[in-house]
């Protein structure tokens, strides 16, 4: 192994024991990832390049691979999304041009699974539904992570709000989903806050607790300040809206209807 590769590799596993630790520390970490990241700079074998790939361009194709996987995670924790898109798009090179020439990173799926979570808690489904199409589709149900938003989306699309809620307490991301899956929370709860406005004028409070996901009155009352609805005695009057309702001139477009109808039969 080159010394350049030996020393990033040493640096690399000084970054994941503080990665994995409890008590990580963020701002170290960040750091270090930037040192990680000027040496892969001096990386033979980034891509793009041609021809075959000897055994120290494979170690080092493996360990920017695994180095941008952290860093895509690591930026769920700093909660900077943009980054998290950045690296996403990094590592997409590896996992499909580098295919056949890499053995598989158990953390592909994972972080794909991650993206697809982002995308729809951000409410972005046509994106979603791009970027599903790029996996095989026998991994949509054979794989955990590809699985759990797909899920989530037809649970969504079905109006199963509660299935999304049940679907959070079951951890499969305990750590770097939660805070997709608190976003998906809010983005479903504003979609259902919306709705309701245009479908009623009013509604008690313990039906608006269950139907937006609020254990706590405290916390409906929070959020109903928030939207401008009003509260009391138990019972909730929403914001009218002010759009308008448009009125066809009916007999306007009755008369032109027959005008076109007569100029068409004498052209016939």
């Amino acid at each position: 192994m080159e010394a350049k590769l030996r020393t990033a590799v040493t640096l690399f596993e000084a970054f994941k024991k503080e990665y994995d630790s409890p008590t990580c520390d963020v701002d170290k970490c960040t750091a270090m990832l930037n040192t990680l990241k000027l040496r892969m700079t001096e990386f033979t074998s980034l891509p793009p390049f041609s021809g075959p790939a000897s055994p120290t361009m494979q170690q080092e194709l493996m360990l920017a691979r695994e180095i941008l996987e952290h860093a895509a995670l690591l930026s769920i924790r700093m909660r900077d999304i943009p980054a998290f898109e950045r690296y996403v798009a990094q590592l997409k090179v590896y996992y499909n041009d580098f295919a056949t020439a890499l053995p598989m990173s158990q953390r592909q799926y994972p972080v794909l699974g991650l993206n697809l979570l982002r995308l729809l808690a951000q409410n972005r489904t046509a994106e979603f539904h791009t970027e599903l199409e790029l996996i095989p589709p026998a991994l949509h149900d054979a794989n955990i992570y590809i699985k759990y938003p797909t899920q989530l989306e037809q649970y969504i699309m079905e109006g199963s709000f509660n299935k999304v809620l049940n679907a959070r307490a079951d951890g499969l991301y305990s750590r770097e989903g939660e805070y997709f899956m608190s976003m998906l929370t809010e983005t479903v709860r504003e979609e259902i806050a919306t709705c309701s406005e245009k479908a009623y004028k009013s509604m008690s409070a313990e039906h608006a607790c269950n139907m937006l996901m609020l254990p706590t009155l405290p916390e409906l009352s929070a959020y109903v300040e928030q939207r401008g609805w009003t509260m009391s005695n138990g019972l909730i009057t929403f914001k009218q809206s002010s759009d308008k309702v448009l009125e066809l001139p009916s007999m306007r477009l009755i008369h032109e209807t027959l005008s076109y109808a007569k100029e068409l039969e004498r052209i016939v």
